[in-house]
C-alpha cells in the first residue's frame, strides 16, 4: 500500500512532464550509461520484458527522446541513445522527483531513515540468499466461512 502510494506520488510528477514514472527511469538508466547502450541492456536494468522496453521505447522515440542505431560489431543488436531533448526534460523532472522523495523522507527523521535502510539492506540480503529450490510450501490457511 505505502509503495503504491509512493509511486502514484512519483507518477504524478512525471506525468507533469507528459512522460510515464517507467519512462523517465528508462531515460535515467539510458544517461547513467554515458554512452548507447543496448536495448536489452534497458530491460534488464529496469526488470522488465524485451516487449516492454521495445514499446517504452518506441513513445520515447516518437517524442525524439531517444534514437536507436545498429551495433557496428552486429547489426542485429539495436543500442539506443538519449537526445539533447531528453537531457533537459531530465534536468527538470530529476530535481522535481528528488524534491517529493524529500518531502516524503524528511518527515521521518535522521535516525529512522537509517533505519528503514538498514531493514532494506536486511531483506535484500536474504532475498539474495532464496534458494532456487524451495521445499513444498505449507497448506494455506483459508479463512473461515461465513454460513448464510
Amino acid at each position: 500500500m505505502v509503495g503504491n502510494l509512493v509511486e502514484s506520488t512519483i507518477g504524478a510528477v512525471c506525468r507533469r512532464y507528459g512522460l510515464s514514472h517507467a519512462a523517465v527511469n528508462a531515460l535515467a538508466v539510458i544517461e547513467g550509461e554515458g554512452e548507447p547502450m543496448l536495448t536489452g541492456e534497458v530491460a534488464a536494468r529496469m526488470h522488465i520484458t524485451s516487449g516492454t522496453v521495445t514499446s517504452l521505447l518506441d513513445n520515447l522515440e516518437r517524442k525524439h527522446y531517444i534514437v536507436r542505431s545498429n551495433d557496428r560489431d552486429d547489426r542485429r543488436r539495436v543500442l539506443v541513445d538519449i537526445t539533447p531533448a531528453a537531457q533537459a526534460l531530465l534536468d527538470e523532472v530529476l530535481p522535481a522527483i528528488q524534491q517529493v522523495a524529500r518531502q516524503l523522507i524528511d518527515r521521518i527523521g535522521t535516525q529512522r531513515q537509517q533505519a528503514l535502510l538498514d531493514i532494506l539492506d536486511e531483506i535484500r540480503d536474504a532475498a539474495a540468499e532464496i534458494p532456487d529450490e524451495l521445499p513444498p510450501p505449507q497448506p494455506r490457511q483459508r479463512p473461515n466461512q461465513h454460513t448464510r
